[in-house]
């Protein structure tokens, strides 16, 4: 024999079945398609991130890159204007002599050697001979090397006897870069 069913029973199951028939459409029609967006959503957003990743590092590089430029550009700089041009030779003639008269000694030659073009610069020795006290010529050679210019004293050939004057003779050289063939 069938039990009879309850009354509170049927209401339930009758609850339960309702509440399926109305979530399930819900489930299908609203919250499955938005989880499914918001899974989409997610992985654009992770790619997005890691883009934005990218270009952060891009632009801090850039930024590095930039700031290197410039240190070479202030270092290149400082060598061009230490280094002299082909028409700043005279110029350099006269800076040697000012540098050789404010150092205490006499110049009595100053001429300009042979050119020694060598890999990617070139060489310019100068002869110069000065009187002058001991300690002056010595001044004068620190001075040369002090001074604005690249130039450095190779020889030094100092002859006399006595306190005053000394005859030298040095061969200052300074150098150029030469312009890359194109």
């Amino acid at each position: 024999m069938a039990k009879a069913s309850s009354p509170v029973r049927e209401g339930i199951t009758r609850g339960v079945l309702f509440g399926i028939l109305i979530f399930a459409p819900v489930y299908l029609l609203f919250y499955s398609p938005q989880q499914k967006n918001l899974v989409t959503k997610r992985a654009r957003l992770a790619q997005v991130e890691g883009e934005l990743r990218n270009a952060r590092q891009v632009a801090t590089t850039r930024d590095d890159l930039r700031r290197v430029t410039e240190r070479l550009q202030k270092v290149l700089e400082f060598y061009e204007e230490r280094l002299p041009s082909e028409e700043a030779i005279a110029g350099l003639l006269e800076e040697l002599q000012s540098i050789i008269t404010a150092s205490g000694v006499t110049l009595e030659r100053l001429e300009m050697m042979p050119k020694e073009p060598l890999s990617n610069y070139e060489r310019l020795p100068f002869k110069i001979v000065v009187t002058g006290g001991y300690h002056d010529i010595g001044k004068a050679v620190n001075n040369i090397e002090r001074g604005k210019r690249f130039m450095s004293v190779s020889r030094i050939g100092v002859e006399g006897e006595g306190i005053r004057p000394f005859t030298s003779e040095l061969e200052v050289s300074t150098f150029r870069f030469l312009e890359a063939a194109t």
